[in-house]
């Protein structure tokens, strides 16, 4: 069996949705949804918040990855998604949690990285 790279997304989002940028708990419950509805294995997180706002968390999954780590203050946040191809391929799923977290930060303005690794 030979390994094919899956896809790794990165994104510079801006948002004017501040209390998202605020509010870990509602993205770590977005998220859990997010794992549940793709049929992801999370296999542990870590989520943090900042005293002077904003937040960074870090959701292990089997496949690999989902993280984020927010500035309120900017109206901005990073966030990258991996999901590896070792069992089966999972593109589309990159594709389309990505295209969830632009449409759960209402965001127009970004900057999308893709790269296969």
């Amino acid at each position: 069996m030979s390994y094919k790279p899956g896809l790794h997304i990165l994104l510079n989002i801006q948002s004017i949705s501040e209390n998202l940028l605020n509010a870990v708990d509602i993205w770590d419950v977005f998220l859990m949804n997010l794992i549940n509805e793709h049929k992801l294995c999370l296999v542990g997180k870590v989520l943090h918040d900042f005293d002077n706002g904003g937040y960074t968390a870090v959701h292990c999954l089997t496949e690999s990855h989902i993280s984020i780590h927010t500035w309120p203050e900017f109206g901005t946040c990073t966030c990258d998604i991996f999901l590896s191809n070792f069992k089966k391929d999972n593109e589309q799923c990159v594709r389309d949690i990505s295209n969830q977290i632009l449409k759960y930060f209402d965001s127009s303005d970004i900057i999308k990285t893709e790269l296969k690794r």
